[in-house]
């Protein structure tokens, strides 16, 4: 299926992700990519899917950030050419995995049999409630901060 693509470039990324979600609303398109550019000034949304979706979307897209401020740039490509891809880093999904890529093993799978371990039961020790008395009596007294006690 030929698709085309729509880039919308807007300032601050929270205007792009409310931009982002009004294009979604707005027609069948898919998000693609993002590309922030100095620390998250810039920000560039990619979608695709068919061409009038793409439009449409795009359109929504322009509308909030006119309405925000914050457009800076938008564009429909109608079935880009596959290098475009590479520059969007797309090309990845275009590809067929084979067997090295996708991490099938061919022949027999050698298990290893687990042991089980034997649960630990929780004994309550005194030796435990020795050590926290101990423990509570070592630490010193600690300085009340703030005003000092009235006597009376």
């Amino acid at each position: 299926m030929e698709y085309s693509l729509g880039l919308v470039e807007v300032s601050a990324l929270g205007n792009a992700i409310i931009m982002l979600d009004d294009m979604l609303k707005a027609a069948d398109v898919e998000f693609v990519a993002t590309e922030r550019k100095l620390g998250g000034r810039l920000v560039t949304i990619v979608v695709r899917g068919e061409l009038t979706s793409v439009k449409a979307s795009v359109d929504a897209g322009v509308a909030r950030a006119t309405k925000d401020g914050c457009l800076k740039a938008s564009q429909v490509i109608a079935r880009p050419h596959h290098e475009i891809f590479k520059f969007l880093h797309l090309d990845e999904e275009e590809k067929k995995p084979n067997s090295e890529i996708a991490g099938t093993h061919v022949g027999a799978i050698k298990e290893t049999p687990v042991k089980a371990e034997k649960p630990k039961t929780v004994e309550k020790s005194t030796e435990t409630e020795k050590t926290a008395k101990t423990t509570a009596e070592k630490k010193p007294a600690t300085r009340r901060r703030g005003r000092p006690k009235k006597t009376q």
